[in-house]
């Protein structure tokens, strides 16, 4: 009987200290980052974007050439953004794009919220930068959280960087409502791809308009 109930004893203490392992562990994770607390700005030329709270009216007074692609029957067919048209409410538009220069061009989507709006007022909630592999092709008038894309190599992503996940070609931050990932070129480390997304949106697989 004595041998039972230390048994039973030494059970009883060892599920008390597993279940206060599991409560330490949950009292100690970190709060997942959210979009407002970990912004990312984006920078080409002049014009700063800043995914979640930047609408797309901003890029058309830029003029830059704002295209929209879209599945007609069995094909796809091409448009320029009209700021004045409406986006209904709680939809998004997915397949919005612009070149940068001859090498480098942008994808991007916009929302809605509780209620219809103006293209120009719907906020982006995704930018993508599809760079060059080719370095001396890269414009030195893009930035990411400050930094040009000609001198943000992998090592310097790191460091800006330094709880992303990382492995030997990207560095990846999934936070609450965002997802932020850079790509760089085998060899040479140099930044070829950026995106940004708020919320679990998938990336487009359109090709980006050739018209201006």
């Amino acid at each position: 009987m004595k041998k039972i109930l230390l048994s039973g004893f030494a059970f009883i203490l060892f599920v008390t200290l597993l279940t206060g392992c599991s409560k330490k562990e949950e009292e100690t994770l970190p709060e997942p980052l959210m979009l407002a607390q970990h912004s990312v700005p984006v920078i080409i030329d002049d014009l700063e974007i800043v995914v979640g709270t930047t609408t797309l009216q901003p890029l058309l007074d830029a003029d830059l050439p704002i295209i929209v692609s879209e599945w007609v029957d069995d094909h796809v067919e091409e448009r320029e953004i009209d700021s004045n048209e409406t986006l209904a409410a709680g939809t998004s538009m997915t397949e919005i794009s612009f070149w940068i220069t001859d090498s480098v061009f942008a994808r991007i989507s916009v929302e809605a919220g509780e209620s219809d709006i103006r293209m120009g007022d719907a906020t982006i909630s995704r930018l993508a930068l599809h760079l060059s592999h080719l370095t001396d092709t890269l414009p030195d008038y893009i930035f990411i959280d400050g930094v040009s894309i000609t001198e943000l190599s992998r090592t310097r992503a790191a460091q800006m960087f330094p709880d992303f996940e990382q492995d030997d070609l990207s560095v990846m931050q999934q936070g609450e409502d965002y997802r932020c990932t850079l790509m760089f070129s085998p060899g040479t480390y140099a930044l070829y791809q950026f995106s940004l997304v708020k919320g679990p949106k998938e990336e487009s697989i359109l090709p980006p308009s050739t018209i201006w």
